[in-house]
């Protein structure tokens, strides 16, 4: 799941739900901001995996998590 496979495509991976919310975040933003804005996706399509891609991008320091707002490091 966190990676693509024959089977799962990009999109429904960890990876690629990770990707596009980069490009959600091009300014600061709160969790649940982010989250009312991408709940609709059907690739997203829980809060479970919203919060895996989210950590995933916190472990490899793509966001920022300061004063309560999340935000893409450059």
């Amino acid at each position: 799941m966190i990676l693509p496979t024959k089977h799962i495509n990009v999109q429904n991976s960890v990876i690629g739900i990770s990707a596009f919310l980069l490009t959600q975040l091009e300014q600061p933003q709160s969790i649940s901001s982010l989250w009312d804005n991408v709940r609709e996706v059907p690739e997203i399509a829980t809060f479970e995996r919203f919060t895996l891609a989210l950590d995933l991008l916190y472990m490899i320091g793509a966001i920022e998590y300061t004063n309560n707002r999340l935000r893409r490091v450059k």
